[in-house]
């Protein structure tokens, strides 16, 4: 593997480059994906799942978000709480996922059978 930036030969197990810096590809795919849309997941919540959809959204931790969201409840003492009622009411929930549904088995001139 090469560094793209200066060019010098790299290890495969590296994940930065020692003479650039730059990081290697296996640092951006360890990243968390970055999610289109701001939503209410239906998993990976405590309470309404809020926090849990911005980090999603803005690709980091959850403990960070949980964080810096219990911080604004405290400090200026109003605006965090009422944020996450306003953010609880306006963001909409995700999907639910279901799985796909199968056509049912059928024998000619009968009815169909359930598998």
């Amino acid at each position: 593997m090469y560094c793209t930036r200066c060019g010098i030969e790299l290890d495969d197990k590296v994940r930065y480059c020692s003479a650039c810096g730059t990081a290697t590809a296996q640092v951006c795919v360890d990243a968390p994906a970055h999610y289109p849309r701001l939503s209410r997941p239906y998993y990976d919540k405590k309470i309404a799942g809020v926090c849990a959809g911005f980090a999603r959204y803005l690709g980091v931790d959850v403990t960070l978000v949980r964080v810096v969201w219990l911080v604004l409840i405290f400090f200026p003492v109003p605006v965090g709480a009422i944020a996450y009622i306003v953010a609880w009411i306006v963001m909409p929930r995700d999907p639910i996922a279901l799985p796909q549904a199968t056509s049912p088995q059928t024998v000619p001139g009968d009815r169909p059978i359930t598998a």
